[in-house]
């Protein structure tokens, strides 16, 4: 018979490892507003979050759009007026609507953050049964 540490060890860094990265995957989204002085990522840096998007959302644009740049006097303003737009949409937007987004685009990202961190609390416990 296998002695229960052989299994309790590696089981017990499986579950801490994956408890503690979900715990920080949901760390980015919440607490929403601040408590005891600890605040979401996401919510936190909002702002921030929506000026970088907007300035690279030209960047991923297809290049009849990028043209536009090029054209005299108007097309610069034009381009401006575009990332204006785009930064005021996210800041318009509620954190629960933009946890939902981020969540549509990242979800099996998020998993994996998840999944990988029991993974390797698994590998610490099997070491630790070694040096035992």
């Amino acid at each position: 018979m296998i002695p229960l540490q052989l299994i309790l060890v590696p089981v017990t860094g499986f579950i801490i490892g994956a408890f503690t990265n979900y715990l920080a995957v949901k760390m980015l989204f919440h607490p929403k507003k601040k408590i005891l002085g600890i605040q979401g990522i996401i919510p936190k840096r909002k702002k921030i979050l929506a000026q970088k998007v907007s300035e690279a959302a030209p960047l991923i644009m297809p290049p009849y759009f990028r043209k536009i740049e090029k054209i005299p006097f108007i097309g610069n303003k034009i381009l401006n007026t575009f990332k204006r737009g785009v930064e005021e949409q996210i800041n318009n937007l509620s954190d629960d609507e933009l946890e939902k987004i981020v969540l549509q685009v990242m979800k099996k990202e998020m998993q994996f953050i998840v999944w990988i961190g029991g993974v390797i609390g698994l590998i610490i416990g099997c070491l630790q049964l070694l040096i035992m």
